[in-house]
């Protein structure tokens, strides 16, 4: 019998609207004057983020006193949609999303000749932290159509607790 999921609902939507704001401080949108939106890119460009699933809990623990702590994962995807002229632009793309990437880990990007660091991650609702955010592939072209416009992708999944009391 396969094992159960069990989902953080209450946290799928405040993890979501937390990601989306963190996701737009990302010092190289502002070199671009760009944004990124929820699941509702343009059809010829844009930069979107993804949730792959609700974040699903990994662990659960209880206490006698009925005290939880749960460790939760939820996985997402960024995609950058773009009609690149040439390898120039393709990896100007792939360059932007692994900085993203980096950046999101809490990793020192340049940005402009001018070194970036993400230090804390927001604060989430009450009993909930987050406690790493960590990408689960570079970024790749993942779709590629007729019309010249190219989808890329970088995948990621963000770690959180969740205390609270039964």
């Amino acid at each position: 019998m396969p094992a159960k999921v069990v989902i953080d609902i209450d946290g799928a939507d405040a993890m979501s609207g937390v990601l989306l704001g963190l996701l737009n401080r990302f010092p190289g949108l502002a070199a671009g004057n760009k944004i990124v939106v929820f699941t509702m890119m343009t059809e010829t460009s844009g930069i979107g983020f993804y949730p792959v699933s609700g974040p699903a809990v990994q662990n659960d623990n209880e206490d006698v006193t009925g005290h939880v702590k749960q460790v939760c994962v939820y996985p997402f995807s960024i995609v950058y949609r773009a009609a690149p002229k040439s390898e120039k632009q393709r990896m100007r793309i792939k360059e932007f999303l692994d900085a993203l990437g980096r950046w999101l880990e809490r990793q020192p990007v340049v940005i402009s000749d001018v070194e970036q660091q993400l230090t804390d991650y927001p604060t989430l609702t009450t009993g909930r932290r987050i406690k790493s955010i960590a990408c689960t592939s570079p970024a790749y072209l993942n779709a590629a159509y007729q019309d010249g416009i190219e989808d890329w992708i970088i995948g990621a999944q963000m770690i959180y607790e969740n205390e609270f009391d039964r």
